[in-house]
């Protein structure tokens, strides 16, 4: 070779280093990084091709490449995985660390052939940092002897200068899943707080895990008796299966890692799940690594937390420890949504013995008192008292219409709106409708509201509104009825108006009557004051302020 010839090269070497340098400084994305190194290799000599072989556990893994092949639009590189140490003079490179030039591959038997390859001689070397190897940097010619001693240190070189580059994107990578962890238990801890609902709260936490780290797999069971049940889980398994995965259920402490998990109360890392002898397959399953938390209340596993990926050994410390706090979390909010579950229970039947009390001291009453009325009436008929029947029936029908009124405030009490689904708009609408409209009066709702409240500030709004409109049935003898409900910033008020025959408040007060009580109670609940405007023949306003 010429001394010109000579001097060319080595300045379109030095240029190439420079060149490389500088477009990967700032690259911090391991593929584009790639693509970029292959790219400028491949165009600067034209070789027929360049690829980057990245060590994944057992296997030297093809991700990018250039040159003739890539450029056709049908290519598939194939093999595309290859053992390390056994298959390929890049799988020998990659486990030795060493250096490969080979002039004729047809003469070198750990030569493996690439799917439509017209290759001839081979230079590989190896991708390291911090004094491990990493992966491989792949040239490959169509002509028999084509690289020498420089193209193998110029390779060195790039491959070293690949090998820093891949190390710092791979750090930023780190740092960047570490800040996502941070943020998705920051959201987490905010969006389960108030989900005092068991199978919402599941669900939201499955979905938010898979969704921000892109796991291929995201599930919790639940034990029940001997058994862990899926019922909760996110990711393409999830939705191929139709939201139920096969197996559904298995033995704590018999079957799979989860069971294991479940039945030890100790967190467990799959590295390689073919590997691992308690792995259980799901139907439809690609996973290769797989992450298995206990869900822990009051010193007990109550469940698991499994999450899968797919690809090898893609768990590590700082997920254990994210996904550990994750499942911490839940675990407080599935003990809080049971405690408000059985405390809802609680509430349900105090409020069905109330109510039998007030069929008892209402309706029964009544019902009695036109038993009494009609016997009554019948006795004059038979002494032919007609005037007197006249009376005892005037006192039946205003009796019964009494017992009537009770009867649907009762009724309506016992099929309680769905705030959940429909807001308290709607649920105040149809209470006036069923109730208060049926009983005669004239109705009005008006609100500014435009969106939804929390729920269970609109539970306790309702409340509030459903007392005063009661004692409005019960007391007011009352015309007309008026429900406003409006929200400046934070701050919402809610005023029930009737046009009855209003009463002392001072003294309702002092003895606690007509349900004052309650409402205050619920009042407070919201953090809001309950105010009472009323007078005899001035009819009755009871307002509530409390800030979101």
């Amino acid at each position: 070779m010429s001394t010109p010839v000579i001097e060319n090269r080595s300045a379109e070497q030095i240029r190439l280093l420079t060149g490389v340098s500088q477009r990967i400084a700032s690259i911090l994305d391991v593929d584009e990084l790639m693509v970029q190194v292959v790219g400028l290799i491949q165009q600067t000599f034209g070789y027929y091709h360049v690829g980057i072989g990245l060590i994944e556990g057992d296997d030297v893994v093809y991700r990018v490449g250039a040159g003739e092949l890539w450029d056709r639009s049908d290519f598939h590189f194939k093999p595309a995985r290859l053992k390390l140490g056994m298959e390929g003079i890049t799988g020998w490179v990659a486990s030795t660390g060493i250096s490969l030039l080979v002039p004729d591959v047809s003469k070198d038997p750990r030569y493996v052939w690439m799917q439509g390859s017209e290759t001839n001689s081979e230079l590989v070397v190896p991708i390291s940092t911090k004094g491990q190897v990493i992966g491989v940097l792949d040239i490959q010619s169509k002509r028999l002897d084509d690289f020498d001693t420089t193209d193998l240190e110029l390779m060195l070189a790039l491959a070293n200068q690949a090998g820093v580059a891949i190390e710092n994107a791979r750090l930023f990578a780190a740092e960047k899943h570490r800040a996502d962890q941070f943020r998705v238990l920051t959201d987490v801890s905010q969006r389960i707080a108030s989900i005092l609902d068991i199978d919402e709260l599941l669900s939201q936490i499955v979905d938010l895990v898979q969704r921000t780290f892109g796991y291929f797999h995201v599930e919790i069971g639940m034990i029940e008796g001997d058994q862990l049940v899926f019922d909760f889980g996110a990711g393409e398994l999830w939705e191929q299966s139709g939201h139920r995965i096969q197996p559904s259920r298995l033995k704590v402490g018999m079957e799979g890692i989860t069971g294991y998990v479940a039945a030890s109360g100790k967190s467990f890392i799959a590295p390689d799940v073919s590997k691992e002898p308690r792995y259980v397959p799901l139907k439809g399953s690609r996973a290769k690594s797989e992450l298995t938390v206990p869900l822990i209340t009051k010193e007990q596993v109550i469940g698991v937390l499994d999450v899968e990926s797919d690809r090898l050994n893609a768990f590590d410390e700082t997920d254990l420890e994210l996904i550990t706090s994750l499942a911490n979390q839940a675990g407080i909010a599935i003990e809080n949504a049971r405690l408000y579950r059985n405390a809802r229970k609680v509430a349900a039947l105090e409020e069905r013995q109330r109510l039998a009390r007030d069929l008892h001291d209402s309706v029964t009453q009544s019902l009695y008192g036109i038993t009494l009325y009609s016997q009554a009436a019948a006795g004059q008929l038979a002494l032919d008292h007609i005037e007197q029947v006249d009376k005892l029936l005037d006192e039946i029908n205003q009796t019964s219409q009494e017992a009537l009124a009770e009867m649907r405030l009762l009724i309506y009490q016992l099929r309680p709106p769905v705030l959940e689904k429909e807001g308290i708009l709607t649920a105040l609408q149809a209470r006036l409708a069923a109730v208060e409209g049926r009983a005669g009066l004239k109705t009005r709702l008006k609100s500014d509201l435009t969106t939804r409240l929390p729920l269970s500030f609109e539970e306790g709004l309702y409340r509030i509104a459903q007392e005063a409109l009661n004692n409005t049935i019960k007391h007011a003898h009352a015309q007309s009825v008026s429900v406003f409900l409006h929200q400046v910033g934070s701050l919402v008020t809610l005023e029930v108006i009737d046009d009855g025959v209003g009463f002392d408040v001072s003294e309702a007060c002092q003895h606690g009557k007509i349900g004052l009580s309650a409402m205050r109670d619920h009042a407070a609940e919201l953090g809001g004051k309950l105010s009472v405007f009323s007078e005899l023949g001035m009819g009755t306003r009871i307002r509530m302020d409390a800030k979101l």
